[in-house]
């Protein structure tokens, strides 16, 4: 499917651009809009299209530049073969794609062997670093997640018996093995069970598993309404211990129906603040929701920031051929400031990422270290009251 076309003055735009006429090669984007990630998917796609009408109605783009889209359907086979035929019939130099870790996986080969560069705007392993020059992403990997949450509950929350709750796919593997790691090899904490939600009967046995063993705390991992389902099992059960998850929850449909169950649990967050007042977050959400009418969340911002990187990298990089494109990647966005923070891939195609633990609070998503200066400013202020207060006579 093309998106539509902005007509701009063509003489303008080569001597801007230096895209010579003969370089048209077109963009290809492969997206999960079906199946089980669809709505990661639709979520990119929103980002993604907000960034590319942006840069038609700047002219940032040349008039006859196309961007080929593709459902993945959310198999990796599926990606790689809409990848293959985008190159053989589009002759494509850059995709942006792999937006689970199994479409990754399974981008990759197809990238290598057609030297074409792949931008995943999201997905998380650490088995996809360094696997190609020519794959890179902007999302934080597994291990990072799982590191950041094993330290909050055993140094902020002084939780010592954690059940892990997963529903054991490729993406859930990797963060809970560093959550694992990080728990109880680095930290000494213990996790007392594991409970896989695909399983006959999963919700006794997480009852059993809690209660047999005292644990204090859960760590869920899984898709965003996977989870929100186990959250509201928790909300029956009255469960008053710590939730924590991932970044996955963070579905705008998910944080804002997921109501009282969803209250109170904390996952890590890499860069992108909704309610940040910087001015490319600021502008960006403004236009986000007179777009959409909603927020937008985390992997949108991701969607979007994916497809600036590429529109700039081709901009940059005068005629859209891979190895200049990479160039770009790599050693020419070094002041790009996108609304998840500043892009610049070290040698492996990362781009260093440090989360931070948020909380849904009032039903939106806000980071606990603000959490906590809200609250001790209202213990502050209750004191001073009572301080101030005068004394009852007797």
């Amino acid at each position: 499917m093309h998106l539509p076309l902005m007509r701009c003055v063509v003489v303008l735009l080569v001597a801007a651009f230096g895209w010579s006429c003969g370089d048209d090669r077109p963009m290809g984007v492969l997206l999960p809009t079906t199946g089980e990630a669809e709505a990661y998917g639709r979520s990119v796609e929103d980002g993604i299209k907000l960034a590319v009408a942006e840069a038609r109605t700047r002219a940032l783009v040349p008039a006859d530049f196309t961007v080929l889209e593709a459902d993945t359907g959310s198999l990796g086979k599926r990606a790689a073969e809409a990848l293959q035929r985008m190159v053989d019939e589009h002759d494509v130099a850059i995709v942006v794609g792999g937006v689970t870790t199994d479409e990754a996986e399974a981008l990759i080969p197809v990238v290598e062997e057609n030297h074409v560069i792949c931008l995943s705007p999201c997905a998380p392993a650490n088995t996809l670093t360094g696997r190609s020059r020519y794959f890179f992403r902007l999302f934080a990997t597994d291990e990072v997640e799982g590191s950041t949450a094993a330290r909050y509950l055993y140094k902020e929350q002084s939780v010592r018996k954690v059940v892990v709750i997963t529903d054991d796919s490729v993406f859930t593997r990797g963060i809970e093995t560093e959550f694992r790691q990080h728990f109880e090899l680095k930290l000494g904490g213990e996790i007392v069970g594991t409970v896989h939600t695909g399983a006959d009967n999963w919700q006794r046995k997480l009852g059993d598993a809690i209660h047999a063993h005292g644990a204090q705390a859960v760590y869920i991992v899984g898709h965003g309404e996977r989870t929100l389902e186990v959250l509201q099992h928790l909300e029956e059960r009255r469960f008053n211990g710590v939730k924590v998850t991932t970044s996955s929850l963070y579905l705008s449909h998910v944080v804002s129906g997921g109501g009282s169950a969803a209250e109170g649990v904390v996952f890590p967050l890499v860069a992108f603040d909704q309610a940040s007042t910087k001015p490319p977050v600021r502008a960006f959400v403004e236009s986000f929701e007179n777009r959409y009418g909603g927020p937008p969340d985390i992997y949108a911002a991701h969607g979007y920031d994916a497809m600036r990187v590429a529109l700039r990298a081709m901009v940059e990089a005068r005629r859209p051929h891979a190895s200049q494109i990479r160039r770009v990647m790599t050693i020419g966005l070094r002041d790009f400031t996108g609304v998840t923070g500043a892009v610049a891939f070290d040698e492996r195609g990362d781009v260093p990422r440090y989360p931070v633990m948020h909380q849904i609070w009032n039903g939106r998503v806000v980071s606990c270290s603000w959490l906590r200066q809200r609250r001790d400013a209202t213990r502050r202020e209750i004191f001073e009251g009572l301080r101030r207060a005068p004394t009852p006579r007797t």
